[in-house]
């Protein structure tokens, strides 16, 4: 029996087996799409509509960061600070004084915090919402719940140190972030629209994780937990989108509730037989196809061979959708290969 893309995607995330693995990803593809018979030209920037009828031509799920092409630009900020902006992706460059632990001052560090927060506690309970619409009115699932969770610091020494001076401060900042992102899904998170959501976060890098597990355990999973909660009551399945080696909290995060585990960057160390092995009837794998050494410097038989061995191994009894370990498909990678990946999925990955 054939399936839908919306089937083959949920039969997947349920735990059942649809007639052939799906794919997803932000696609982020010029030749690509013209490869599908969309232009460069044909894809304006901001034209949602046309660049998600593009990624329906080889995509069953697409991630909510594509669909809206930029015009390229450079803007610096009155900080110093710098955004550059290109056709399919944009960037913020710190101003040089805002990394440097020089300039910390405790008295201004608390200061903003607790501006933070009494704007936060502002916004609880009395931010409006408008429901989201179905904008894409094709077979592929667009997702449209979205979100990144707080977490307790970022990569940058004042972030770290910030944290390390007022861990209860950056712990109520934090609760109020996640909490308004709670009531923006009550208002707006239907299965009907987006029957699949995507929380992302950066937990971990090459070598593990960013922060220790206890703190994660205190201020990170509640949060996690209880968005999966909310969404699973709406009957949304939850996809977990985070790059770095995260293999040492796989379990923490099952049960905190994600039926999906995106992009299984393999350049860090994760290893998709493993956590098929260990994990393969609790959490899909939503990704797993190496981005570096195949997608962008293989050759197409290296993409065939290593896209049958992701579906052998991974796609056994189902619990697959293809989808790349770096989180996305652009323009470093050759459009023969992207091509091959997609094509090897639809013949050989059949059920």
């Amino acid at each position: 029996m054939a399936y839908s893309s919306k089937e083959r995607v949920l039969a997947v995330l349920s735990g059942e087996l649809p007639d052939r693995v799906p794919i997803f990803d932000c696609l982020l593809h010029d030749g690509v799409f013209e490869y599908f018979g969309f232009k460069e030209a044909d894809i304006a920037a901001g034209d949602t509509g046309r660049y998600l009828a593009a990624c329906s031509k080889c995509l069953d799920l697409c991630h909510p960061s594509g669909g809206r092409p930029y015009k390229p630009g450079e803007t610096i900020h009155d900080d110093g600070s710098k955004t550059v902006v290109e056709r399919w992706t944009t960037w913020n460059i710190p101003a040089p004084s805002q990394s440097l632990l020089s300039d910390y001052d405790e008295n201004k560090i608390k200061a903003n915090l607790m501006g933070q927060i009494e704007y936060l506690e502002s916004l609880q309970g009395k931010a409006e919402y408008t429901r989201s619409s179905d904008i894409f009115q094709g077979d592929m699932i667009y997702i449209t719940v979205a979100a990144e969770l707080a977490i307790p610091y970022g990569n940058t020494e004042t972030e770290i140190l910030t944290y390390a001076d007022f861990p209860e401060l950056v712990a109520k900042k934090m609760f109020l972030q996640n909490n308004l992102i709670l009531e923006r899904f009550q208002a707006t998170a239907y299965k009907e629209i987006s029957p699949v959501a995507i929380i992302w976060n950066d937990l971990g890098y090459k070598n593990g994780l960013f922060f220790p597990p206890d703190v994660l355990e205190r201020l990170y999973y509640p949060a996690l937990s209880e968005v999966c909660a909310l969404l699973h009551s709406r009957g949304i399945r939850v996809l977990y989108h985070n790059d770095g080696d995260i293999s040492s909290i796989l379990s923490p995060l099952i049960k905190c509730g994600i039926d999906g585990l995106n992009p299984i960057e393999i350049s860090a160390g994760m290893n998709y037989a493993e956590i098929k092995r260990e994990y393969g009837d609790k959490l899909a794998i939503v990704g797993g196809m190496d981005a570096v050494d195949i997608l962008a410097f293989g050759s197409v038989d290296d993409v065939v061979r290593e896209t049958k061995k992701l579906i052998d191994i991974a796609g056994k009894n189902g619990g697959l959708i293809a989808a790349s370990s770096s989180g996305e498909i652009d323009m470093s990678m050759p459009t023969e290969n992207v091509i091959a990946f997609y094509e090897t999925v639809w013949k050989y990955g059949k059920y």
